[in-house]
């Protein structure tokens, strides 16, 4: 059972938009939907419990998306 679901929006956004970020079904489609903006993104962790708020995961740049390319995260 997914205890999160993630969500990508720019980080120049300072609170979560559950209206305005893109959801991603994992991490990985998180970091593609990321790179996809063109800019920094943020990446949120949104917890399948409703009791529960969105918190930041990572933080989606230039450094990360070539990390991730590295190691073939976002594939």
């Amino acid at each position: 059972m997914l205890t999160h679901t993630f969500a990508v929006q720019p980080s120049a956004w300072s609170n979560f938009d559950p209206h305005g970020c893109d959801w991603a079904t994992d991490i990985h489609h998180a970091y593609r939907i990321a790179k996809a903006w063109g800019e920094e993104c943020m990446i949120w962790a949104v917890p399948n419990n409703p009791k529960a708020d969105p918190y930041r995961w990572c933080r989606s740049d230039a450094n990360t998306n070539a990390i991730a390319d590295r190691y073939g995260v976002a594939k």
